[in-house]
C-alpha cells in the first residue's frame, strides 16, 4: 500500500495567512524538483519547436 507522509504548514505573509498541506508518497519515483524540471525542459523544447 502507498504510504503518505502528510505535512501542514502556516505561514503569515502580511495580514494573510497561507496554509500549505502537503503529502509525500512513498512510492514516488521522483523528487517534485526532478519533476519540476523535467516539466520546464519540456516546455521550453516544445516552444522552441514551434518557433523554428
Amino acid at each position: 500500500m502507498d504510504e503518505k507522509t502528510i505535512s501542514i504548514t502556516e505561514k503569515a505573509i502580511g495580514d494573510t495567512l497561507y496554509i500549505i498541506e502537503s503529502a509525500v508518497s512513498s512510492a514516488a519515483k521522483e523528487t517534485a524538483y526532478d519533476k519540476l524540471k523535467r516539466m520546464i525542459l519540456s516546455d521550453v523544447k516544445s516552444l522552441e519547436m514551434k518557433a523554428s
